[in-house]
């Protein structure tokens, strides 16, 4: 069963039978996106109004079969970087990290109830350490943020720890040994506080707007609630929501490894027009899907000339195809870079969800 996500956030807030205090920990509603950056918070998002933004999954294609994924941009302190890819730069790529259970108990006889229960009582979110931050001035949006959709995986063994029970990093940290098994570094030099060690696995989970709709390639309010392709995870005792794009891979220098998203910049025919096209509008084309080898939810951004105006169900539906016929066309694009549109950027964030 699934509902209207404003009416998912209301239940926050009501009694619900298998809601368990453990210590300090209980749910204290939905995280706030006061300084989320605009690209976080979902096409016509507002920071101070929730539920607002929506996000729609983006057409694309891998091997001549039509697939879909979610395009964020690099922030611009990493598209500034000397080498935007490098993963071990925490300057230009923060990796928070990320508490990834590996299991829970649930409440004898539970059965999830999406009216009654403000999250799943089955499942164990993940835990993260840092939300989306921009600096906002009065009356206009950042100029800079270094927000990326990506962190550290930190694997926690669950002891038969209740489900949902552990809502925050400090309070996992203190069941060191009792419920979850974690290694410990010595205290943050900055925070003093301990925290767990990564295994060093990158994951694509891009947290955002928790009142936004998230939909599917032809999905609108009319015909969807906007709920389901988004997880769900805890941050310091708030509820986020997420998309999740699975591992990125390394390269073998280190940086972040990468498939291709390829498109057009010769114009597309819709209907009798001719139009310029981007990344995200329907027509690329990725090298691999989830699950194969090659995936990657970090795309280097490529463009072909077809040399001339094509229709939409004439352009070419697999990297293969791009490349034979037009692989001698194949470039970066116009660099153009923007704090709201990928339009011109070289690299995108390119999550397929599962």
């Amino acid at each position: 069963m699934v509902i209207p996500l404003s009416l998912a956030l209301m239940g926050l807030g009501g009694c619900n039978p298998y809601e368990r205090w453990e210590g300090d920990e209980f749910n204290a509603g939905p995280v706030d996106p006061i300084n989320f950056p605009p690209q976080y918070l979902g096409t016509g998002g507002n920071r101070q109004l929730a539920g607002a933004g929506r996000f729609t999954a983006a057409r694309a294609y891998v091997e001549g079969t039509a697939t879909e994924h979610f395009i964020f941009p690099f922030s611009p302190t990493q598209l500034s970087a000397t080498n935007p890819l490098a993963a071990a730069s925490s300057t230009a790529a923060p990796k928070p990290n990320a508490y990834v259970f590996d299991g829970c108990t649930a409440p004898a006889g539970y059965e999830f109830d999406a009216v009654r229960d403000a999250v799943d009582l089955s499942q164990q979110g993940v835990i993260f350490s840092a939300l989306p931050s921009a600096s906002y001035a009065a009356g206009a949006e950042p100029a800079n943020w270094s927000y990326v959709p990506l962190v550290s995986r930190v694997p926690v063994t669950s002891k038969s720890a209740s489900c949902q029970a552990i809502k925050s990093e400090p309070a996992l940290v203190k069941r060191a040994g009792q419920q979850v098994d974690l290694n410990l570094t010595a205290p943050a030099p900055v925070t003093g506080k301990q925290v767990g060690v990564s295994d060093g696995t990158l994951l694509a989970f891009a947290i955002i707007e928790p009142g936004a709709a998230v939909y599917h390639v032809g999905e609108n309010a009319n015909n969807s609630t906007g709920v389901g392709l988004q997880k769900w995870g805890w941050y310091n005792q708030y509820l986020l929501a997420y998309l999740d794009g699975g591992e990125v891979p390394k390269a073998a220098d280190g940086r972040l490894g990468t498939q291709r998203v390829y498109y057009p910049r010769s114009p597309v025919t819709v209907g009798t027009t001719n139009r310029a096209v981007t990344v995200g509008q329907g027509y690329d084309v990725l090298t691999a899907r989830r699950g194969e080898a090659g995936y990657s939810p970090v795309c280097e951004v490529v463009t072909y000339d077809a040399g001339g105006p094509l229709t939409a169900a004439q352009l070419p539906k697999s990297a293969a195809e791009i490349e034979t016929l037009y692989g001698a066309t194949v470039q970066p694009p116009t660099r153009a870079y923007g704090n709201k549109s990928p339009a011109g950027d070289p690299y995108v964030y390119c999550l397929q969800l599962e």
